[in-house]
């Protein structure tokens, strides 16, 4: 039986005000929080809402989706589609383990009963945890996403970090790269402290990725429309801000940003939610390795606890981290098509999983990747 009472919030702002300024006493995933969805909405996506469950007049758990087409099927989503990574509802902490499968359908009910014209949910790349607070909406039916979250925990300090993975050879790589920064000119690390300074460093970015999908032959899912106002807008209002949220930083050679990472700050740590490095000069002096041996070296003098590389699997990656955090998607249709397209949605994901779980195949596709492009 259900506890708690559902509510579909068509106004986004009035629904994040419910909520303590601080969010003391609930728990979220930052691309959850009001100052990601309410950009995305304004920027990106106007159709937006919350699905929350209220204990009285008090939300315990907040939902916010977007909705959005893919193909013939209409669906909604986190906010912010592939943009949005580690996902957690808002949950009140002292509610969150009451929160039952029963009211979780009610919830999905409520979902489909306001919005028909929804084919299915696609809850994708969800946290099963934050700290020490389990995510409900795994109790629909889910499956962990193919990709992983590699991280680093850094209580061991920069040294211990580096043991790792062949430390005498990053030490010497780094040392190379400087000398050779420090003989092209010069070098600096800029974090984006004003506004003026996040856009210039996103922009440098977005040309940057632009750049490389088009060599590629990828979509750039930063030029879709929205997208890049969405981004200045996020990291804009952050610049500068303590304590940090979303932070943008580069690697200046010559006066010439090769390097660029946008990251997101959490309690016990931070990811990086994006990074790209410029195809010119100085790309055979690792401009994004050298700005990653940096960033964890500061991370680990200001105390950060887990430094996440976000998700996916990368040889860079691995030869940092010592966690492998899973992701969750969860998928439920509404109407027959909706439901059809969850079946493949399951169906494709299982095959990639297969695949990224045999070590000689997942090489071989690397491999044919590497060729590719």
């Amino acid at each position: 039986m259900a506890r708690f009472s559902p509510r579909i919030i068509g106004d986004v702002d009035a629904a994040f005000r419910l909520l303590p300024p601080d969010l003391e006493g609930y728990v979220a995933g930052l691309p959850q929080s009001a100052p990601f969805v309410r950009n995305w909405q304004k920027h990106a996506n106007q159709d937006c809402f919350i699905a929350a469950l209220h204990d009285g007049e008090t939300p315990v758990l907040m939902l916010p989706l977007e909705v959005v087409k893919s193909g013939a099927v209409r669906l909604a989503r986190f906010p912010g589609g592939t943009h949005a990574n580690g996902n957690f509802p808002v949950l009140k902490r002292d509610a969150a383990k009451l929160i039952g499968a029963d009211d979780i359908r009610s919830l999905l009910r409520a979902i489909s009963e306001a919005r028909p014209d929804i084919d299915m949910l696609l809850l994708s790349r969800q946290l099963g945890s934050l700290g020490e607070t389990v995510n409900p909406l795994l109790s629909l039916r889910h499956a962990r996403n193919p990709n992983p979250v590699l991280s680093a925990s850094l209580g061991c300090g920069f040294d211990g970090v580096l043991e790792r993975g062949n430390p005498k050879r990053k030490r010497k790589k780094h040392r190379q790269h400087t000398r050779r920064y420090e003989e092209a000119g010069g070098y600096r690390i800029i974090a984006a402290a004003t506004a003026d300074e996040a856009r210039a460093l996103l922009d440098r970015f977005f040309t940057i990725k632009a750049e490389r999908f088009a060599k590629n032959g990828i979509k750039n899912v930063f030029g879709e429309p929205g997208v890049q106002q969405f981004f200045h807008a996020l990291f804009g209002e952050a610049a500068g801000v303590t304590p940090r949220t979303f932070e943008i930083k580069g690697l200046e050679v010559d006066g010439i940003v090769r390097a660029v990472m946008g990251k997101s700050y959490w309690k016990d740590g931070l990811t990086v939610d994006f990074a790209g490095i410029a195809d010119d000069d100085m790309v055979s002096a690792s401009p994004g390795e050298f700005l990653f041996f940096e960033d964890i070296a500061q991370s680990c003098a200001e105390g950060v606890a887990i430094y996440s590389f976000g998700i996916g699997d990368e040889p860079y990656k691995r030869d940092w981290c010592d966690i492998d955090l899973p992701l969750y998607d969860g998928v439920l249709g509404f109407t027959p098509r909706g439901r059809a397209y969850a079946a493949a949605y399951r169906a494709r994901n299982a095959v990639t999983a297969a695949v990224k779980g045999n070590p000689k195949v997942w090489k071989l596709v690397q491999k044919l990747r590497a060729r590719m492009s």
